[in-house]
């Protein structure tokens, strides 16, 4: 397998696992719709959403523009810990229930969604920097040190 058979194939199996991911992640937001109610804070539905719905189509813009998805993902995968604090705040300091969790408990429970959304992302970003080949396509397209002919 030559270096870029090999990076399309690396490629190839993050994307794979990154959408069978994003579509629980679909299911979890979907069923997480249907909760919203007036204990939940408008920074909190928003993280939920970046963090849960929109992955998979995060994924699927990957395909064409990896740095633009691999941004989007790192966005999200940093707005889940912030949302979910805010949510943690929100209940102490308007809704008056002061048995939350710690703080440190909130961010333990966010990094676990949030790191897979992270390091996705980072991946995409990489990649688009070093110029990996394209998965969509014809991958002789872009220049890469495998297949760049010299003159």
């Amino acid at each position: 397998m030559t270096g870029n058979g090999l990076k399309r194939a690396v490629s190839f199996a993050v994307f794979g696992l990154g959408i069978l991911g994003s579509l629980c992640g679909c299911l979890a937001a979907a069923g997480g719709v249907f909760t919203i109610g007036i204990n939940d804070c408008l920074q909190e539905i928003l993280a939920i959403t970046f963090a849960f719905a929109t992955p998979f189509p995060a994924l699927i813009l990957a395909i064409w523009k990896r740095l633009f998805a691999g941004v989007w993902l790192i966005f999200a995968g940093c707005y889940l810990p912030y949302g979910m604090l805010a949510e943690r705040t929100y209940m102490i300091q308007v809704r008056h229930f002061p048995d939350q969790s710690t703080v440190l408990q909130t961010i333990q429970f966010s990094l676990r969604a949030s790191l897979p959304l992270i390091g996705l992302g980072l991946f995409f970003v990489i990649t688009d920097r070093l110029k990996w080949p394209r998965l969509w396509g014809d991958p002789t397209t872009i220049d890469t040190p495998d297949n760049v002919s010299e003159v």
